[in-house]
């Protein structure tokens, strides 16, 4: 949750009054993070995690706010807003995505803080998915790699393909930070990256000469999904909170400082360079 937010509940006020911004520009405003240790927060959109950080303010430590913040057992070809609806909580939102034919962990709250720290790109929050290979068109359409008709096991080299980060066959040629793969048998592979680009990992499968035809997240940063059942939900726990605090550094949390870390800072998107020039074209 922002700071400006929390101040404002405290001093009873608007979270963009003099009344917040003089606290902040003072210095009257203290983080006490996971471990103890305490940081003088000058921006009122520094993202605080609720239930492992406190705020403090001129020397009064504040109140938790409510958040709700479960963790979400997402059933294949079933939607997130299916698994929502059936806990009857209306104000929880969807953190991050999950393709509709992906099993598995979704992160669910009801404050949009959440979604800057866990699902930001800067914030290099990792995900882990198991994955079951087979022959598929997909292989076939997205290898970067091998010949066209290649399906089924990975290259021999796969795992030293994912930790130098793989590029892409796409019309860009992107290139993915780097990722870990592990072999968890002939037809099964573990994957853990900190992206979030649209079907990255059957893409980056198909670019080592393997078809995704089974996948389903594991864990989201320090939330596993352990033995929760399909469609059932359960409350994130303080340790997991903390062990997220720890995770998205300081320096990023930060409205402004995360802006200047994304990683296509200053480079103008595809879909921003044909908006200028249609703006432009003259028509005669």
């Amino acid at each position: 949750m922002r700071v400006d937010y929390i101040l404002a509940t405290h001093l009873q006020c608007k979270p963009r009054s003099d009344r917040v911004k003089a606290a902040l520009a003072d210095g009257l405003v203290i983080l006490r993070d996971a471990d103890g240790a305490e940081h003088t927060i000058r921006d009122g959109t520094f993202q605080v995690v609720v239930g492992a950080e406190t705020l403090v303010c001129d020397g009064t430590a504040l109140p938790r706010p409510f958040q709700r913040l479960l963790a979400v057992h997402k059933e294949a070809d079933g939607s997130v807003e299916d698994a929502i609806g059936a806990l009857a909580h209306p104000d929880l939102g969807m953190i991050g995505r999950l393709d509709r034919d992906t099993s598995g962990l979704v992160l669910c709250g009801t404050d949009g803080g959440h979604q800057c720290l866990l699902a930001h790109p800067c914030s290099h929050v990792s995900k882990t998915y198991e994955v079951a290979l087979g022959p598929s068109r997909y292989a076939r359409v997205h290898a970067a790699e091998g010949p066209p008709s290649a399906t089924g096991p990975l290259d021999a080299d796969a795992e030293s393909k994912f930790e130098q980060g793989l590029v892409l066959d796409d019309r860009r040629g992107t290139k993915c930070a780097a990722a870990t793969l592990e072999r968890l048998g002939d037809r099964r592979v573990r994957v853990t990256l900190a992206e979030g680009m649209h079907h990255q990992v059957k893409r980056m499968v198909g670019a080592c000469g393997g078809a995704v035809v089974g996948l389903a997240r594991t864990a989201v940063g320090p939330v596993q999904l352990g033995s929760l059942a399909p469609g059932a939900a359960r409350p994130v726990t303080d340790d997991e909170l903390k062990a997220i605090a720890r995770a998205v550094p300081l320096r990023l949390r930060g409205g402004a400082a995360r802006k200047a870390h994304e990683p296509d800072a200053g480079r103008p998107c595809e879909r921003s360079i044909r908006a200028r020039k249609a703006k432009n074209r003259v028509v005669v």
